[in-house]
Order: structure tokens, then C-alpha cells, then sequence
């Protein structure tokens, strides 16, 4: 949280991850020279280099080399301790934070966290101390040590989807459903079985607070969803999915989720893998 935050943000070995992508004016990181968290460096979310367009794809993990070139010339290295911290202005920009976190735990990396409230729940307490020069990391090297059993190809998707395998889609409920499309899919809906679980029903009031592990609990139950077995969280592009990934691995701590990262970005592009409408409306 932010008490603790502020009590190491300047510390030696620790680096706050200043995530905002902020496009006012035309000024990338317009928001981080405003104000941030003392010591924060800057990293776009969007544009940072966390994401990538992969065999036409979007949004996909870009591979571990690129990541290793990123992450090291923020000034993070195999010891160092990442705190995230996003906007914290709803459940989107939490699953920001989510995506950047899963990115670190793919690669190895487990000494990270997740600065609860984002930089807008830090600034909220007047007392507390903001910066408004920039900082520049001095590079250092860093090392991915990849856990592919983290990641979910489209083949492992379509097994689990044969075999009846517990598949969560952490979209809106209207792209669920099949009455609205995200622009980056080809087709509307889910897939036949998948459970629904909002992004937005995952932090206090679709804000920047994540719910507590009861909360979830109830969250997941009312979605008829177990809070523990497999599971694979998908969305539209992995973002979403990353924060669901994050409430039921990291808080409800079941190990066994994994995130499909393609997710209906991939999965739509073929029209002969199936997919389910609940609604079908014309225009």
C-alpha cells in the first residue's frame, strides 16, 4: 500500500515503476513530470516496450531478449525489488500494473509488487511526498529466467476447450456475450463453457483498490467460478486477463491458473476454431 510504499521508494535495490501512459498534448509521460512517487522512473505501458505485436497479434510478450535490453536499462537487475505503479484510476489501469507484474513472474523475476491505489491512491493523502523531476536509471544488466509453464499456446487453449478444461474470460459482459466486438477481434463472443468474470468486478467499486481475498471469494462464487483448479484467464489482447490472473493466483493462491495470452485477438483469427454467441443482434 502507499504507507509502505513511502517508507522504501528511495531505498537502495528498490525500484518504483512508474507505468502512466499519458498522452495529453502529445507529451508522453506528461502525468509523471506532474508528480510522481520520489525515485520512480518512467515506463510507458503502452508504449513502452511491455507488449508486442507477434505473427499479427497484438499485445502479445515480447520475447525474453527484448524484455532483458527493457527491463536492464530501467536500472533493474536480478536483485533489485519492483514496485508497479500504475494510475490506479479503475480496474483497466490495475491490470496494467497486472500485465507488467505476470511479465516479471514469466521471466523469474518474483521480488515485485503491485502499488495498490496506483499513484493516484499515493497522492490522495496530502502528507505524503511527490517528485517532480525525472529520473534517469543507470542501466544494468538483467537475466530472464523464462517459466514457459506459465504461458497457454493456442493448441494447449483448444485442448483444455475439448476436454471440458475451466476457461475464464475477463471481459465486459457484452463482449462475452457476443453483443459487442473489441475492435481487436475478428468475431464476436466467448467459447462454448467459458465463465465470465468482469475485469471491473475485481477492485473496489471498478477503482484502483484491489478487492480482499473475501471479497473475491464472493466474486467468484456469484460467477460460478471454483476458487481453486485449473483454470485459463483470457480477455481480448491478455491485458484484462492479466489482472484476473493476479486476483486468483496471486490473492484466492491458486497456482494452477494460467493466462492465455493470444486470447480472442488469436483465438478469433480462424474462423474454424469455434466460438459462442449468446446474443446475435443486427445493427
Amino acid at each position: 500500500d502507499a504507507a509502505a510504499l513511502q517508507a522504501i521508494a528511495c531505498a537502495p535495490g528498490v525500484v518504483v515503476l512508474d507505468i502512466r501512459s499519458d498522452k495529453i498534448d502529445g507529451q508522453s509521460g506528461k502525468e509523471y513530470a506532474q508528480g510522481h512517487v520520489p525515485c520512480a522512473i518512467h515506463s510507458e505501458y503502452t508504449k513502452g516496450g511491455w507488449r508486442a505485436k507477434v505473427d499479427g497479434v497484438p499485445g502479445m510478450l515480447p520475447s525474453a531478449q527484448r524484455l532483458e535490453v527493457l527491463i536492464g536499462g530501467l536500472g533493474i537487475d536480478n536483485d533489485t525489488r519492483v514496485v508497479v505503479a500504475p494510475l490506479g484510476g479503475g480496474a483497466k489501469s490495475m491490470a496494467a500494473a497486472a500485465r507488467v507484474y505476470w511479465t516479471f513472474k514469466v521471466l523469474g523475476h518474483d521480488q515485485v509488487s503491485i502499488l495498490d491505489g496506483g499513484t493516484d491512491g499515493y497522492a490522495a493523502d496530502a502528507s505524503r511526498p511527490l517528485e517532480q523531476s525525472p529520473r534517469t536509471p543507470e542501466p544494468k544488466s538483467f537475466t530472464a529466467h523464462l517459466r514457459p509453464e506459465m504461458l497457454v499456446s493456442e493448441d494447449e487453449f483448444a485442448q483444455a476447450l475439448q476436454t471440458d478444461g475451466l476457461l475464464v474470460d475477463y471481459r465486459r459482459q457484452d463482449e462475452f456475450s457476443g453483443l459487442n466486438r473489441n475492435a481487436k477481434t475478428k468475431r464476436a463472443g466467448t467459447v462454448s463453457g467459458a465463465r465470465n468474470v468482469p475485469l471491473e468486478w475485481l477492485t473496489r467499486d471498478n477503482g484502483g483498490y484491489l478487492r480482499s481475498r473475501q471479497a473475491l471469494e464472493q466474486v467468484y462464487a456469484l460467477a460460478q467460478v471454483p476458487a481453486n483448479g485449473e483454470q485459463i484467464a483470457f480477455c481480448n489482447t491478455g491485458h484484462n486477463a492479466s489482472l484476473g490472473w493476479f486476483a486468483a493466483h496471486e490473492i484466492l493462491g491458486d497456482e494452477t491458473v494460467r493466462l492465455y495470452d493470444g486470447s480472442m485477438a488469436q483465438w478469433s483469427r480462424d474462423a474454424a476454431l469455434p466460438m459462442a454467441r449468446s446474443i446475435e443482434v443486427t445493427d
